[in-house]
């Protein structure tokens, strides 16, 4: 009998699986839950969910609710965000522990799965119990209702991205499922901002969700979903739900490097709110994953190569040998049928290049584009003269001739001359920076190259010009 239960098995594994992928992903949908809560700090005046880029449907939020601001939930939300900083993604992972409107009772309690670190036992329980009230007052289901086309229209779209997903790639690569429930949500109220909370459920399971924020729009006013823009957020987001508890299991054998390499690249992580090295491992071992999925995709090799260069730019310095590492794992599965049997190689390579992380910094900048000159003056001169209109910047490569990240260095924004147009010249080797200038005024630019390209795809060294204009009018 064991032996007829084992030939089922192998023969009915492929369907198995194929249920398995269908149950582990469900088809994204719009939730009311994330669109109330986005409604509501939006009212509030959180400055990140007051895009305006959905243009009829934020008119209609207003339409509808703008009566309702001074609505004893919406005075609570304000007082949230200025004396506890409940903002962005806090204010995502309120809606996805809350039950479906109306009833937004926890779907676990507080005490014991809190949506985040800046709620504290009172403000939830306050928040709901407001909530809960204003959902009433401000007619919230007839609002949901009158726009219920607008969400399927939403849907219908986001799915023809969805489906270009191929989840059982994840199955194949880390050989199991996923550790966690995985959901994606799409947001119509949050503009373009992606989040990625999660909930741990009375069963001990953990429910992970990607809410993707919609921040393009057709001519019509219809949401777009761009695969080149939105389709590695959902690769990359599916990939935590095979990686974070490999991270947790790993946690005392990782510590050591992890930490030291969190010291070397601390400013560059906490500017994408990583605030621990568990979180930067996490992301590291994600971000090599989405790597790996574009090389097996894409027969344009550029495409995983361009991604490998955007993670060096965020501060992921060794990601080139760890992608090598993970096409390691790939050729020799055999021997590692999961990528958690292949851990103890994965932490054994952290522990090698954790000493040398200053060696991959130091590599990465010399590919990096440079300032090698500015014009008409030099960096640190005080003679400037105020009727100066253009600064040139010159730079040792050829740059993408798109973007550009000019604005106020540590001085603030009172030192930051004002801008009037930028130009790339020089056949995309120099910015010219036109600006008005004042008498007797000292001046710093910050260039944030780590968010500008070279044609090479390798990002721009950051780079902080001073000077002083004379004290008098000169020529």
């Amino acid at each position: 009998m064991k032996y007829l239960n084992l030939f089922l098995l192998i023969i009915l594994f492929p369907f198995l699986l194929s249920a398995q992928t269908n149950n582990t992903i469900a088809i994204p949908h719009v939730d009311e839950r994330v669109e109330l809560l986005s409604i509501v700090f939006r009212l509030a005046g959180n400055e990140e969910y007051n895009t305006t880029d959905n243009v009829k449907y934020v008119a209609d939020i207003h339409q509808h609710f703008d009566k309702f601001i001074d609505h004893p939930l919406i005075k609570y939300a304000r007082e949230l965000r200025d004396s506890n900083g409940v903002s962005y993604d806090a204010v995502m992972s309120m809606a996805v522990h809350l039950k479906a409107p109306p009833a937004l009772e926890p779907l676990v309690s507080f005490s014991v799965s809190p949506p985040d670190k800046r709620w504290s036992q009172e403000s939830v329980i306050k928040f709901t119990t407001l909530l809960k009230q204003f959902y009433k007052d401000a007619h919230c289901n007839t609002f949901f209702q009158a726009h219920s086309n607008d969400y399927t229209n939403a849907e219908s779209r986001f799915n023809i991205l969805f489906k270009k997903l191929d989840v059982n790639w994840y199955y194949k690569f880390y050989g199991k499922s996923p550790a966690e429930n995985f959901n994606i949500i799409i947001g119509l109220a949050n503009g373009g901002g992606n989040y990625g909370p999660h909930v741990n459920l009375n069963d001990h399971s953990k429910k992970v969700y990607a809410i993707i924020g919609s921040g393009t729009f057709d001519d019509q006013g219809l949401p777009t979903y761009d695969p080149a823009s939105y389709l590695p957020t959902l690769i990359h987001e599916f990939n935590h739900s095979f990686i974070n508890y490999l991270t947790d299991k790993y946690e005392q054998q990782l510590s050591n490097a992890g930490t030291l390499i969190y010291e070397k690249e601390r400013a560059k992580m906490r500017k994408q709110a990583y605030g621990d090295w568990k979180t930067m491992m996490n992301e590291a071992l994600v971000r090599a994953s989405v790597i790996s999925y574009l090389k097996t995709h894409n027969t344009d090799t550029l495409v995983a190569e361009k991604e490998l260069k955007e993670q060096l730019a965020r501060g992921f310095v060794w990601m080139r040998p760890l992608v090598n590492l993970l096409n390691k794992y790939q050729t020799q599965r055999k021997t590692y049928p999961t990528l958690e049997s292949f851990m103890p190689v994965i932490v054994d390579f952290y522990n090698k290049i954790a000493p040398h992380t200053s060696f991959y910094d130091d590599d990465y900048q010399q590919h990096c584009a440079r300032v090698i000159a500015v014009r008409p003056f030099k960096n640190n001169d005080t003679t400037v003269s105020n009727n100066t209109t253009e600064i040139i910047f010159n730079f040792d490569k050829k740059l993408d001739g798109i973007k550009y990240f000019f604005g106020p260095g540590a001085k603030g924004i009172g030192h930051y001359p004002k801008p009037i147009k930028f130009t790339f010249t020089n056949d995309n080797r120099s910015i010219i920076m036109k600006v008005e200038l004042k008498p007797n005024t000292e001046y710093q630019i910050s260039i944030a190259g780590s968010m500008m390209r070279a044609n090479d795809g390798y990002a721009v060294q950051n780079y902080i010009l001073n000077f002083k204009t004379a004290d008098k009018v000169l020529p």
